[in-house]
């Protein structure tokens, strides 16, 4: 597809938070709660274009088990972007948690990890989500709309995800 023709949309990039101890049930339960923020046509785990472009975590949290299982069941088509921790300080977060601000330089991993694969002109559709457990956190942010559709070129490409660093 020539990126002239492709239909302008907004890419939405899933920032993941992850404790070590999380489960892939703890990720589909934030999802779904984070689904009720999208819009009604959208499908995540269709090969179709759709909103959910990207994975964001941690470069760290990149092999987490629980993701892994995660992705293949609900998000196979989604590109897991590993975010390196110092792409997190300086992201418009919303969410101030003095934890991971003392951690990480930022107040949600999820929001900033979202916001750092999203791109320039991002922003926050849905703030940092908490898994009941307290395991794992979510947030979403959607990219600046532009001409090259990117849930379309992944779609094209035999629905394999890939991995890219942010």
């Amino acid at each position: 597809m020539n990126p002239d023709e492709a239909i302008p949309h907004r890419c939405g990039v899933l920032g993941l938070g992850l404790h070590t101890d999380a489960l892939p049930h703890a990720l589909q339960a934030l999802w779904q709660r984070a689904q009720a923020h999208l819009p009604e046509s959208a499908d995540a785990g269709a090969c179709a274009p759709q909103p959910i472009c990207a994975v964001a975590v941690l470069d760290t949290k990149a092999g987490h088990p629980a993701l892994e299982a995660w992705m293949s069941a609900v998000v196979p088509t989604a590109v897991l972007v590993r975010v390196p921790p110092g792409q997190l300080p300086g992201q418009p977060v919303v969410t101030q948690s003095p934890r991971m601000l003392a951690r990480y330089g930022t107040g949600s991993v999820a929001e900033a990890a979202a916001l750092a694969a999203a791109g320039p002109h991002s922003a926050l559709s849905v703030t940092r989500l908490v898994a009941d457990d307290g395991s794992a956190t979510l947030a979403l942010a959607f990219g600046q709309a532009g001409p090259l559709n990117c849930c379309l070129a992944l779609a094209g490409k035999a629905c394999n995800p890939k991995e890219q660093t942010a």
